[in-house]
């Protein structure tokens, strides 16, 4: 006796694709921190306060902004002044440097523009800087970054001069 088998008919597959998420807009990709600073001495006082935040670009390049407010005055009353502004800035690491721990060093590169208004004693004044530095930033955590960064004005524009002063800026900083 012979067997006929026959063959069932073979179903198409239907191929279904998942779509890629865009991975360039990550919410882990956000940073939050700032600054904040004072100055006291015996015959006046100075506070200002920058909260920032930031996004990371792709792996060595981050953007930011900040708004930021100071104040500058005596401890008798007789002249205070106020500044509001913002400041957008970059940074692009541009040396990694090995360690053995799980926290990484970066050396990096900034840039920023700040916007600023002041008013007060004095006339009203607005003043635009743009900054240029070099800093050094330490992961402190999974995604907590401290940070410390010499910068020096590439233009004032209160004194309307490019590169005017060589006084550098030192910040220190803290990113979560």
């Amino acid at each position: 006796r012979d067997v006929v088998v026959k063959e069932a008919p073979q179903q198409e597959k239907q191929v279904t694709t998942t779509p890629k998420k865009n991975k360039f807009w990550t919410k882990d990709k956000i940073t939050y921190g700032g600054g904040f600073g004072f100055t006291l001495n015996s015959s006046e006082f100075y506070v200002m306060i920058m909260p920032e935040i930031g996004y990371q670009l792709f792996e060595p390049w981050q953007i930011s902004v900040a708004p930021k407010y100071s104040y500058n005055g005596d401890y008798n009353g007789s002249y205070s002044n106020h500044t509001v502004g913002v400041r957008i800035g970059t940074r692009v690491d541009f040396i990694r440097l090995k360690r053995q721990t799980a926290y990484k060093t970066n050396i990096f590169f900034g840039l920023a523009y700040q916007y600023e208004y002041e008013w007060g004693d004095h006339y009203p004044r607005e003043t635009n800087y743009f900054d240029a530095g070099i800093g050094i930033r330490q992961a402190v955590g999974s995604r907590s970054n401290l940070y410390v960064m010499v910068a020096w004005h590439l233009y004032d524009s209160y004194s309307n001069a490019w590169f005017n002063s060589a006084i550098p800026t030192v910040s220190v900083g803290f990113e979560i």
